[in-house]
């Protein structure tokens, strides 16, 4: 499903296209079919937000689509107009969390902000979101796993990996653009390999029950990103292939 995103850049009001893969190529029948207004932009911004806050207060199953509705102040067909399920809207306020992070560094990038300190930052950020998020870590990888037997599931899961690889290996390259040859790894594999990290961290986070468990996944986050900033910019990885 395409979807728009209001963001404030330099005071004005900026209104971003998301154009899944997965709907072929855009066209200008495409974008006039869409012809989306302000209006309806910042009401799907509401109930991302307000799914957010639900599903952290009260957990993926706490917060029905009703709750979530009433918080953002729409009605319920619109909300099941712009989110076919539960489990959609889910993977979108992952989604818009997403967006927003790489927003802010973007920004950061702008003013010349570039190196490893900030790209720590960056992951840093990424972090503190899953953390954020951790109660709904185990309808996380519910989600995933349901995306497998689920097409429309698999559809929103495919559409948001799509678009979150592009955005960090563009945040990759942009943060370490003066360091390009230096990386021990492309932007594209590096994009992936942060990916994968945080997609097992969230399943550690699933089985996590108690704040000692909580604690020891963020001291492996920690020990991640100390192999991080000693390896990332270590020059060109060379395997050695036995004769």
């Amino acid at each position: 499903m395409a979807s728009f995103a209001l963001q404030q850049q330099n005071g004005s009001a900026i209104m971003t296209l998301y154009w899944p893969a997965s709907l072929g190529p855009m066209t200008a029948f495409s974008l006039e079919s869409l012809a989306p207004t302000a209006r309806g932009a910042r009401s799907v911004q509401r109930i991302l937000d307000a799914a957010a806050k639900l599903f952290g207060q009260a957990g993926f199953q706490g917060a029905s689509m009703n709750s979530v509705a009433r918080a953002a102040g729409v009605s319920k067909g619109l909300l099941h107009y712009h989110f076919k399920s539960k489990e959609h809207l889910l993977v979108e306020a992952q989604r818009a969390t997403f967006r927003q992070i790489h927003l802010r560094f973007e920004e950061r990038f702008e003013r010349g902000e570039r190196g490893l300190a900030t790209a720590v930052d960056g992951i840093d950020s990424l972090w503190d979101a899953v953390c954020d998020l951790q109660g709904w870590a185990p309808f996380i990888v519910e989600t995933i796993s349901l995306a497998s037997q689920d097409k429309p599931i698999r559809r929103h899961v495919d559409d948001f990996y799509t678009e979150s690889m592009a955005l960090l290996e563009r945040g990759i390259r942009n943060v370490f653009a003066d360091d390009l040859d230096d990386l021990a790894v492309p932007p594209e594999r590096l994009a992936m390999i942060v990916r994968s990290v945080l997609h097992g961290l969230v399943v550690e986070l699933s089985y996590a029950r108690t704040p000692r468990q909580v604690e020891r996944v963020d001291r492996t986050y920690r020990d991640l990103r100390d192999l991080f900033t000693r390896v990332v910019l270590s020059g060109p990885l060379t395997l050695e292939v036995s004769p």
